[in-house]
């Protein structure tokens, strides 16, 4: 054998041992532990203070998942730890807050199994630097003639402790003649904001544009436009004082609308010259519109102190208010309670809504000449300036200022006692429906002439008691008496028998007669 052949059967024996060396290694003969693959991914929701840091984590073989955690600094020396965190399947998440806004994190993952520490690439992101506040648009609540109220929300500081907010004021195409209304005592934290904006010019338009402050800058929300005019609008009850300001005394007409409680309604009798306690103010409100007020319960109104009720006007609500000429009341006001206009001696008229179906008359409303209701309502009606009851035979209020000639509707079957007390009617005529006269029925009145129908046979005890300006009195052809004190205090001058038979005169019937120019005219009436 040469030499040749020997090196070839040498090469083919090392490579037969290799091969059967290579084919009895197997998976068995891998170790049975293995370190854990870490991996840094990307750090997602990264805010100013906040940022959620990302990682995998994967073994093989009977290795257990290591305790993980995450490394983080601000320098690549990554000083700080987090807590634990766990693995869901090979995903690793953790929520870092408390970071400092615009500022380069670098963070790694890591692991340790008792015996080793295992760590994963390092990766880096930035926060989100500080920023001016943002804040959404404004809205228009409760507002008047000199005033309004806005709301806007601050929904982020930037970051940065807020300085200042509030409005930027002014007239429609003059932005560079803004003024600044700011919040007082503005305690920087975000949230809603409510701003009283006051010394408006009347009938202007304006434009109010919100902002708000920090040390990075100052943001300015979108304009929102505002007409000034004589009506109020009130968003919230219990704001009209505050709403009006130091204008509360300078209206003599105005127009509200929007729920008012007692609060407001006091603040009401103050712009028309009376507080509470009927003590006098500078107010001179004198004509007032209330059509689209809602009146809600609560709060103590009127030298009375009744407590407001809803839908109502309760008694003494407006009593001794002597500014108060002209009033209309809310729409869905349901009950004027007696005497809820006491004394209000200026008063002229009052219009009463639909829906009023509980009505009683105040007292000394002198100069009341007309109180007008609504056609809609059911349960009452005017004529004449006088209330009436839907059938229209029966007063409810006669108003007291109501002057000149007055002829009773023809469905009247008769007047009640003291249905025309103290009015300042100087004729009526009676139809000859009217067949009773109630007592007093014109007591004190400013009457002068009466003419008295068929249907009436008694003249009762003081119907016309007081009347000292009555001079002229046509009985009925019917009448057949004339009781004590019928014309007590009347300076009776003509009296005009129509009856074929001559009336029975009580003794006292023109007791305490007051004289007039001229001889009284009762030769035909015969004393018992």
């Amino acid at each position: 054998m040469n030499i040749k052949s020997i090196l070839r059967s040498i090469r083919f024996l090392a490579l037969l041992i290799g091969n059967m060396m290579m084919a009895g290694c197997s998976n068995s003969d891998k170790p049975a532990y293995l370190e854990p693959h870490l991996i840094t991914t990307e750090a997602t929701h990264i805010t100013r203070t906040e940022a959620t840091l990302n990682g995998s984590a994967t073994i093989e073989g009977e290795t257990e998942m290591p305790k993980l955690l995450f490394r983080y600094g601000t320098s690549e020396s990554m000083n700080l730890n987090t807590s634990e965190v766990h693995a869901q399947g090979a995903d690793v998440s953790l929520v870092l807050t408390g970071l400092k806004a615009g500022t380069t994190y670098y963070y790694m993952l890591q692991g340790n199994n008792g015996r080793t520490t295992t760590t994963s690439n390092m990766m880096s992101f930035t926060t989100q630097p500080n920023i001016s506040p943002k804040l959404s648009s404004a809205t228009l609540l409760s507002h008047g003639p000199m005033s309004a109220f806005v709301s806007y929300e601050i929904t982020d500081d930037g970051g940065e402790p807020m300085t200042e907010t509030g409005c930027y004021v002014y007239l429609t195409g003059e932005p560079e003649n803004k003024q600044k209304c700011i919040v007082e005592n503005f305690d920087g934290k975000k949230g809603k904001i409510k701003l009283r904006i006051g010394n408006l010019e009347r009938n202007a338009h304006y434009e109010f544009q919100p902002f708000a402050r920090n040390r990075v800058g100052e943001t300015i929300g979108t304009a929102i436009k505002y007409d000034t005019s004589d009506a109020i609008t009130l968003n919230e009850t219990g704001e009209l004082t505050q709403l009006m300001g130091n204008h509360l005394y300078e209206y003599t007409q105005l127009t509200i609308a929007g729920t008012l409680n007692g609060e407001d309604l006091s603040c009401m009798r103050m712009m028309m010259g009376r507080d509470n306690d009927n003590a006098v103010t500078p107010g001179k409100l004198s004509d007032i519109d209330l059509t689209d007020v809602h009146l809600a319960a609560g709060g103590m109104v009127g030298p009375y102190h009744h407590e407001a009720a809803e839908n109502q006007i309760v008694q003494g609500t407006f009593a001794g208010c002597e500014k108060l000429t002209h009033v209309v009341l809310p729409a869905d006001a349901t009950t004027i309670e007696k005497d809820a206009f006491a004394d209000c001696t200026s008063l002229r008229e009052i219009e009463i809504p639909a829906s009023a179906g509980s009505i009683l008359p105040s007292s000394g409303c002198t100069a009341l000449e007309a109180l007008m209701v609504s056609p809609a309502n059911a349960y009452y009606k005017s004529q004449d300036g006088v209330l009436l009851n839907a059938e229209g035979n029966r007063i409810v209020w006669f108003p007291m200022g109501k002057k000149g000639k007055y002829t009773l509707p023809s469905a009247f079957t008769s007047i009640g006692a003291y249905a025309f007390k103290e009015c300042s009617i100087e004729a009526f005529y009676l139809s000859d429906n009217v067949e009773t006269l109630g007592q007093g029925a014109f007591m004190d009145s400013q009457i002068k002439e009466i003419h008295l129908g068929a249907g009436i046979k008694l003249i009762p005890t003081g119907v016309f008691q007081g009347c000292r300006k009555l001079t002229k009195v046509y009985l009925g052809a019917n009448t057949e008496q004339i009781s004590n004190y019928a014309f007590d205090e009347s300076p009776l001058t003509d009296l005009y028998v129509s009856a074929s038979m001559i009336p029975y005169c009580e003794e006292n019937a023109f007791a305490n007669k007051v004289e007039a120019s001229s001889p009284p005219a009762c030769s035909t009436c015969l004393q018992a």
